[in-house]
């Protein structure tokens, strides 16, 4: 079994929710799902204003609450809910990601827990003692790779009890990279991932079908003229043309595909030329992997969600 047949578990309990949210600095979504079929029966994609969500994984994300619940209210008057355990999708910048090596792994999972933290804070050597560690083993042909995410116990509660005040259980909480790896398919073995948002960069890299890579990086559009578009654009090129390198040196593979994602207002086309044309794989955008029943805008702002739970 590939991780790409594996993903769908990562972080979300089964069975799946029916509904899910995300929130990130710029915007909010949420997609329902009917029972019979699991397909889309309802969405909204809201849109916010810059300072009402900050991510963090240190620090409390929501700085504008009454604000933000003013209108998720408004939303959910027209969203209503048969089931109120959700998916919570957190943003990039909330976590922290880690694909971690291991030539030889324990089978007691006391002894692994122990080893993946340590592991973990040897990267983030203040790792807070309310950090949540969730992880997916990796197997391959010469070792364990193990995926990591953290998260702070207090940044999640603080998402939970946002949506407790709607009275909304947040059943399992995902990220957004991992809903959408599992949009992409097996057929193509080395391909590389790449989730732009308004204030974060993340890269995975998927090698003979399992994850290899996970990058972060903070990118803040701090407009979208043309000018800071071309530099911000220019930035975002430059992080995935090292990235893949990187790959390709360390795997001794090539990567046959780029897949593009954005969360972006602005131009998201542009983006998407620009890598076409500087690079030499084949770029795509990941909306092509989505229901033809959602307009290509629909499709990218709730792909994470429907990666999650579809």
């Amino acid at each position: 079994m590939t991780f790409l047949d594996r993903a769908k578990g990562f972080f979300v309990d089964l069975p799946k929710p029916l509904s899910a949210f995300q929130i990130a600095s710029n915007y909010l979504t949420g997609v329902q799902l009917s029972p019979k079929d699991r397909k889309i029966k309802n969405f909204f994609m809201l849109f916010l204003d810059k300072g009402i969500i900050e991510p963090s994984f240190y620090q409390n994300n929501i700085k504008k609450r009454d604000h933000l619940s003013k209108l998720f209210d408004r939303e959910m008057k027209k969203f209503p809910l048969t089931d109120r355990r959700v998916v919570f999708v957190l943003p990039e910048l909330s976590q922290k990601a880690y694909v971690l090596p291991f030539d030889k792994f324990p089978t007691h999972s006391k002894e692994r827990d122990r080893l993946v933290r340590f592991r973990v804070k040897k990267l983030l050597p203040l790792l807070p003692d309310d950090a949540r560690i969730s992880y997916s083993l990796i197997p391959t042909e010469s070792q364990v790779r193990v995926l990591a995410s953290v998260v702070r116990a207090s940044v999640v509660k603080e998402y939970e009890d946002f949506f407790g005040r709607f009275k909304i259980k947040v059943r399992s909480v995902g990220i957004p990279f991992a809903g959408l790896v599992n949009l992409i398919g097996n057929e193509e073995e080395n391909v590389m991932l790449v989730n732009i948002e308004e204030d974060a960069i993340s890269l995975v890299g998927i090698t003979f079908s399992k994850i290899s890579l996970y990058r972060q990086k903070s990118f803040v559009f701090e407009s979208f003229d043309e000018k800071s578009l071309k530099q911000k654009n220019d930035d975002i090129t430059l992080e995935i043309e090292n990235t893949i390198n990187f790959i390709e040196d360390k795997e001794k593979i090539k990567i046959s595909t780029l897949w593009v994602r954005t969360g972006l207002q602005g131009d998201r086309d542009g983006i998407l030329s620009d890598l076409t044309e500087k690079l030499s794989i084949q770029v795509k955008g990941l909306d092509s992997c989505l229901p033809g029943n959602l307009v290509p805008n629909e499709k990218r702002l709730l792909s994470p969600l429907i990666g999650h739970i579809q």
